[in-house]
């Protein structure tokens, strides 16, 4: 499947996952997923500074009040997505692996992560054979309305980039379909406590789990799943996503 859509490719050139542009062959042969204009925008938003730590947000570490209490040590992520609006770049790119079935938008953005992945295990002294991946589950309503699950596909293709495992170590419990969206802060905790549960405990037992998501918000969901992971056994859990919510950047006393 994935050799067609290569040579599908080949034949008639990609858009910009952000504009819609037609990207030039040597971008496209190259596996961007932005035209020349977006790229440089989207390099500029991976710069954007951290209100906590000053750093940039592409090798910013900080975690969510809720993420920190359930010991999830370190988040990586690339930008900042832009509460409430459609046309930044970094949202764009988030709708286009939510809703629609484009491995070269994944296969982008895992790259631009698996470089940050790999600075965080070295600053966290882990190395790769002692790290595995697993994700956040989408739920199924959602996956079979737009036929992916996007933080599945984004933890393959870091597979493929990392070379270490991903594992299905966590699975939504059936019935909980309360899209996290909707809810306020306290009510996506208490959500997120109700919808998932580990489904494999001996896998991970002993490792560094990097938990993969597209997009964090208040961070419950990473946190509830961090410690999930914990108890069945994971000696670490570091976050991963390619987006986390502005509002998470701002001070923790300012919240």
């Amino acid at each position: 499947m994935r050799l067609w859509a290569r040579m599908r490719e080949l034949l008639f050139p990609p858009a910009c996952s952000a504009c819609g542009a037609l990207l030039d062959r040597p971008d496209f042969l190259e596996g961007r997923a932005l035209c020349r204009a977006c790229m440089q925008e989207w390099e500029r938003q991976k710069d954007e500074p951290c209100e906590i730590c000053a750093k940039p947000v592409r090798l910013c570490r900080c975690t969510t009040g809720d993420m920190e209490q359930y010991k999830c040590e370190a988040f990586c992520k690339l930008v900042y997505y832009m509460h409430g609006k459609r046309e930044p770049v970094q949202n764009r790119l988030i709708y286009a692996i939510k809703q629609e079935r484009t491995h070269r938008t994944v296969d982008f953005l895992a790259k631009e992560l698996a470089h940050s992945i790999r600075a965080l295990l070295l600053e966290k002294h882990v190395s790769l054979e002692n790290a595995v991946l697993t994700y956040v589950p989408r739920a199924t309503a959602a996956r079979l309305e737009y036929g992916t699950d996007q933080a599945r596909e984004l933890a393959r293709a870091l597979a493929r980039e990392l070379s270490i495992p991903v594992l299905p170590l966590l699975e939504r419990i059936f019935g909980m379909r309360r899209a996290q969206k909707h809810l306020n802060s306290a009510e996506r905790m208490k959500n997120a406590n109700k919808t998932y549960r580990v489904r494999d405990c001996e896998s991970g037992k002993g490792k560094t789990v990097l938990l993969v998501d597209d997009i964090v918000t208040s961070g419950a969901t990473m946190a509830t799943c961090a410690r999930l992971l914990r108890r069945a056994g994971a000696r670490r859990v570091f976050a991963v996503a390619v987006a986390s919510d502005d509002l998470q950047k701002e001070p923790k006393n300012k919240k």
